[in-house]
């Protein structure tokens, strides 16, 4: 079965930390970056047909005027407990309104070096909080309506970054990725108390080291939150929009990935 890793994409005019001595809200900036990781197999559920899986992901997010670009590309290498080896890699370009209302996106999935799905589309939202639409061109010309109360993935992350430095506990929202023909997942978040800087040779300001939020996002269908979940994610992330590392777990097995290298990328001169 081929999985997916979700798309997580952090940005940065809107967050805010907090200030633990004053308790006052203060304006932060994301760094704009490249970063590559690599992937480790953490575990496999046994009878499940995997023996190991490796690989890697790079993501590029840029401050693009308007919107944020993200740039996104991993490759799994799944060895099969029968000896086998399959490739599935992704590709996920994407482009978000800074208002949060409207996405576009295109998201490309291959097995051994062959394209098996290919979805574009462009979607849009009447007003922060309101109903919206997703005009799908690829793998076929149609449209499908968005709840009210739906995000797109940047303003998702925003939201999530807010509620985690006043201290929240726990959040639900419903979530468009384009990452199938079919309306937002309920997408319930868990946050874990923040913690001191990581130590890290690869962590240079203004990219870090800084203090880490943590967070565990667990990815739903729509229609049946109460089931176990599609997919899991426990990410920590910085104030700067750094992600340090994450875990990933896709029921078959169970990823970690460690950064590898990361760099600044130079201002659009908006």
């Amino acid at each position: 079965m081929q999985k997916h890793l979700r798309t997580f994409v952090l940005s940065g005019a809107a967050l805010l930390a907090v200030n633990a001595s004053a308790q006052a809200l203060t304006p932060i900036e994301i760094v704009p970056h490249k970063a590559a990781y690599v992937f480790e197999t953490v575990s496999v559920e046994p009878g499940g047909g995997v023996a190991d899986v490796t690989g890697g992901m790079t993501f590029e997010w840029t401050d693009a005027c308007e919107g944020w670009a993200l740039n996104q590309h991993y490759l799994l290498r799944i060895s099969g407990s029968d000896g086998s080896e399959t490739d599935i890699s992704t590709s996920n370009v994407t482009w978000e309104a800074k208002n949060g209302l409207r996405y576009r996106f295109n998201i490309k999935r291959g097995r051994n070096g062959t394209l098996v799905e290919d979805l574009r589309g462009d979607a849009k939202l009447d007003a922060e909080g309101a109903a919206g639409s997703v005009k799908f061109e690829k793998p076929d010309s149609q449209t499908i309506k968005l709840p009210a109360g739906t995000k797109f993935p940047t303003d998702f992350m925003i939201s999530q970054m807010r509620a985690a430095v006043k201290g929240e506990r726990m959040g639900r929202e419903l979530v468009f990725e384009g990452s199938a023909v079919e309306g937002p997942q309920s997408v319930a978040t868990t946050f874990l108390p923040s913690r001191a800087a990581d130590k890290s040779d690869l962590l240079k300001p203004p990219l870090g080291p800084s203090k880490i939020w943590p967070m565990y996002i667990a990815y739903f269908p729509a229609d049946n939150v109460d089931g176990r979940a599609e997919t899991e994610l426990s990410i920590d992330v910085q104030a700067n929009g750094v992600v340090t590392g994450f875990v990933v777990d896709y029921g078959i097995f169970k990823l970690k990935a460690k950064l590898a290298k990361i760099e600044t990328l130079p201002e659009t001169g908006c």
